[in-house]
């Protein structure tokens, strides 16, 4: 027999209390924990805009074409678009998000509370694996919103505003088109963005920022590197008996630059130049301007030429316009004409000095015909026999 029954039963009876006022505080403390933080998955409202749009569904091993409006695209889903087709997605909370051509994301959490009392924001997470988005963060209104973008470089949290985000497979760019602040993060390090700002990540790299919003979108437009880097080389001769043409870095005082040369005497037309492959989607761009510096050292060929089209020095943009016809815009410069042949599109230069060109805002002076798509740049000298030099070639654009 136990000695005192008394104590073993006023210890049953503590422990008894114990147990329950435990429970009388962490079942409804659990509830309200619950309540409070439940979310509940939210479809996504899909339109085409153009093209065939491709989405795979978590649990499917192929992904369906749309071509209509969708109402239901599930958390967890990718979307894809090719060359030929765009989107654009409502979220439940009226955020937005527009792809643009060859992109892909997945919506990694599209969240609200479960219940009314719900303390936990509207949540968005996407993953932008590729490509081109502009994306509207809606205003917080019944309750906060909890925006976030992933890419292979960094993570980027929104706040209400206006965002233009573009991944390739080097590096990340975002900029803020219009109100809005925006936290890029990388390596453990971050930047904040406001409206006119953007910043770029490269792989393994802490992010760039803030700059301004205008950028250069040629590689090495100043020739620091060799040719190789960005551009590709060609050369073409009408007679094969004359002499062809070459290019070439130099170095001229605190600048490098690019030389073209044809010599000989040659009395047929012959063509020396650069071009760079551009691929960029410019539509909703509202500036997009040429700068580059020439120098004219020989021309044999008086102005232009009888049809204004060998010019010693000659940029060409090649792009698509809003109906994707291919179009071309082009200018020239020349230092001499003793034919006094009619010249248009050029710029009549000294000789032998540097001539810095601007252009203006392209996607306002074509009007109409303004770029939506641009293909490529290419620099290069036209004629008989010349030489001639650009540096500091720079297409500064901004959204």
């Amino acid at each position: 027999m136990r000695e005192n029954p008394e104590r073993l039963a006023w210890m049953v009876l503590l422990t008894a209390f114990a147990i329950f006022c435990a429970i009388a505080v962490s079942v409804p403390l659990g509830i309200r924990t619950y309540v409070r933080g439940a979310t509940r998955p939210q479809f996504t409202r899909l339109t085409p805009i153009n093209g065939t749009i491709r989405v795979l569904e978590p649990g499917v091993e192929e992904p369906s074409a749309v071509t209509t409006p969708k109402d239901d695209i599930p958390e967890g889903a990718k979307v894809i678009t090719d060359a030929t087709s765009g989107a654009f997605l409502a979220f439940f909370e009226d955020s937005t998000l527009r792809l643009f051509e060859n992109t892909q994301i997945i919506l990694r959490t599209i969240r609200a509370p479960r219940f009314s009392a719900g303390s936990t924001p509207n949540t968005i997470e996407v993953d932008l694996e590729g490509g081109r988005v502009r994306i509207g963060v809606a205003p917080a209104i019944a309750r906060p919103v909890h925006f976030e973008v992933h890419t292979p470089h960094a993570v980027i949290y929104l706040q209400e505003g206006s965002y233009s985000i573009q991944v390739s497979s080097e590096e990340t760019q975002i900029a803020v088109t219009r109100m809005g602040q925006a936290t890029v993060s990388a390596m453990g390090q971050a930047v904040t963005l406001k409206q006119g700002e953007r910043a770029t990540v490269a792989t393994d790299q802490p992010p760039v920022g803030p700059l301004p919003t205008k950028r250069n979108i040629i590689v090495n437009g100043d020739f620091q590197e060799p040719l190789d880097v960005g551009w590709l080389r060609y050369d073409h001769k009408d007679d094969a008996e004359e002499e062809g043409g070459r290019w070439e870095i130099i170095a001229d005082n605190d600048r490098r630059a690019v030389r073209f040369t044809r010599e000989g005497g040659n009395i047929h037309h012959g063509e020396t130049g650069i071009e760079q492959m551009i691929e960029l989607d410019v539509r909703d761009f509202s500036y997009l301007e040429l700068r580059l510096d020439v120098r004219l050292l020989k021309q044999s060929l008086s102005g232009c030429g009888w049809r204004s089209s060998e010019c010693p020095i000659i940029v060409l943009l090649n792009y698509k316009d809003v109906h994707n016809n291919d179009l071309k815009w082009h200018h020239g410069f020349y230092y001499q004409n003793v034919d006094d042949l009619l010249v248009w599109d050029a710029d009549l230069i000294p000789q032998n000095v540097w001539y810095p060109y601007e252009s203006g805002n392209l996607m306002e002076l074509l009007g109409d015909a303004r770029p939506a798509y641009l293909t490529s740049i290419r620099i290069y000298a036209s004629g008989w026999d010349y030489q001639s030099m650009v540096s500091n070639v720079e297409l500064l654009a901004e959204e």
